[in-house]
């Protein structure tokens, strides 16, 4: 019996031990993926980018550097972008890093990159999905590999003779620029393939094997090209102006290649699609199909990337890309957006919004042309909108991460007493504080505009203001009801030999005489005033 339970207690304690390296392992692989999808850091490019071109727009427009009522805007821009971002915690689909809101999803909420639409930047597009659930960018194609390839030295594609068609890889060649190079399958002795160059290293955009040689083509129209030039010639059975249904076969009518997202949409396939006219017995017959496009092998960088979380988006993204400058209309929308949503809260105390004339790229433009080292990148949109733990989003020119707003990342003092960034020109220099702090901001970024300084009217008096409501119009106090010399009409009639004179309704109208003289007082009051306002 000791022994049984000797045993069972060995077994107990094996269990033990693995479960425990089971539940190790686990948190292993959990810790080291959520360490290779970390969102990037905060750096509030954006956020000081929106402050500068606010300061720069109103500025440009009259108001002085100092007007407190810029440091209002930003801060209840600030305070409208961290409602976006609170909103978007938990509810970023498509458009959150690892379910945690980022610039872009706050940008989402203004209205940019709405479901169905697309944002460009540079060569960049990223566009979303119209139930608003999937991503995908388009970057540039990279740079193949060709451009030193030996044209004067290979052999060229020969003229078919008249009644054939040219074959699909020396048109390939002729039209759209392809490149032939030999493979480790080529035989010395072979003197067709031995006499192109080895295929070599590097980026491949499509290549298409065909055993002792390979075809290199750099964009996805040339591929598109080529196989519908292939379909065609497959048709015709190579020969010239044959038709493949008037012989029996079918008639190649379209080609048509382009990448096509999986079912869960976190890679891009190539599919070709094709429609034919078929023969049959009974008349024509139009057939489509799709089918992957397995004979092109598709270089790194060159897919669509999709992704239903943008930590799969900005992974697969390159250096370049990453790089690529956001639009200045893009910046304007933002900042629009934002500035509109701010005017709009309860309190304002901020430069009313211009709708009539919102800022524009023409605004912008000179911005991010005299500041390019702080103008946003596409990156930047994968940044978060707040600091770590926070999600209050701050909009000023000074503002660093990890810092609060309007103090001085590297003295920790306010700017109002301490060099900060101009945020017309990226210069140093004394700047205008948030949270109605009144502070001297030092920018010049198109000179003097010539417009002189806003005024104030003279306070009106409580007279003044009470007048037009006490005294609205002078004759109206004295008005009166006119008298008249009405009567009770009392209808006679004829009936039956008898004369009938009706007077019950008078009676019954001098029994309320009261009630209906104040209804029609009243009624014929407020008619006679509508006309005497309405003119």
């Amino acid at each position: 019996m000791g022994r049984y339970y000797w045993i069972q207690g060995v077994v107990m304690f094996f269990k033990r031990v693995v479960l425990f390296a089971s539940l190790l392992c686990v948190l292993g692989l959990q810790v080291a993926h959520s360490q290779a999808l970390l969102a990037p850091a905060e750096n509030f490019v954006i956020n000081r980018a929106e402050a500068a071109i606010v300061s720069r727009v109103a500025i440009a427009r009259g108001f002085a550097a100092n007007d407190p009522r810029i440091a209002a805007t930003m801060t209840a821009m600030g305070e409208s972008s961290t409602a976006l971002n609170v909103v978007s915690t938990g509810a970023a689909i498509g458009l959150g890093f690892l379910g945690a809101p980022v610039w872009l999803t706050v940008a989402a909420s203004l209205g940019i990159l709405a479901a169905g639409s697309a944002l460009v930047a540079g060569s960049l597009t990223l566009s979303r999905s119209q139930d608003g659930h999937v991503i995908t960018a388009m970057q540039p194609l990279p740079v193949p590999v060709g451009a030193d390839y030996p044209l004067g030295s290979v052999p060229q594609p020969g003229q078919p003779v008249a009644s054939a068609m040219q074959d699909v890889i020396g048109h390939g060649v002729m039209n759209q620029g392809a490149l032939i190079y030999h493979t480790s399958l080529c035989q010395a002795s072979d003197s067709y393939c031995s006499a192109f160059p080895a295929v070599p290293t590097g980026q491949k955009n499509f290549s298409r094997d065909y055993g002792p040689i390979v075809v290199l083509l750099r964009t996805l129209s040339d591929v598109q090209a080529y196989d519908t030039y292939e379909q065609q010639f497959n048709s015709a059975s190579g020969t010239v102006g044959r038709s493949g249904y008037d012989n029996g076969g079918s008639d190649s009518l379209n080609v048509t290649v382009a990448f096509q997202p999986n079912v869960d949409n976190t890679t891009q396939t190539l599919v070709e699609a094709r429609t034919i006219k078929l023969w049959t017995p009974s008349g024509p017959q139009i057939q489509q199909s799709s089918q992957p496009a397995y004979w092109w092998t598709v270089g790194p960088g060159v897919a669509p990337v999709t992704g239903t979380d943008l930590s799969q988006i900005y992974g697969n993204l390159t250096d370049a890309s990453k790089a690529q400058p956001l639009d200045p209309m893009t910046l304007a929308q933002v900042v629009n957006q934002t500035w509109q949503s701010a005017a709009a809260q309860p309190g304002y105390q901020g430069l009313p919004f211009p709708a009539s004339q919102p800022v524009t790229t023409a605004d912008v433009q000179p911005w991010v042309a005299a500041n390019p080292s702080l103008a946003p990148n596409v990156s930047d949109l994968f940044r978060p909108a707040s600091d770590p733990g926070t999600q209050t989003v701050p909009i000023s020119p000074t503002v660093q991460p990890a810092t609060s707003v309007g103090t001085d990342p590297a003295s920790g003092t306010s700017p109002a007493s301490s060099p900060g960034i101009d945020p017309g020109t990226g210069t140093t220099g004394s700047v205008c504080g948030v949270n109605g702090v009144v502070c001297t901001m030092n920018v010049n970024v198109l000179g003097d505009p010539g417009t002189a300084s806003p005024t104030l009217e003279s306070t009106p008096t409580i007279a003044m203001i009470l007048d037009p409501i006490i005294n609205p119009l002078p004759d109206f106090k004295s008005w009166a009801v006119p008298p008249h010399g009405a009567t009770c009409p009392t209808p006679t009639f004829d009936l039956f030999g008898k004369s009938i004179t009706m007077t019950s309704q008078c009676d019954l109208a001098e029994q309320h005489r009261g009630e209906i003289y104040g209804a029609f007082l009243a009624a014929f009051s407020l008619a006679a005033l509508f006309i005497v306002l309405r003119a």
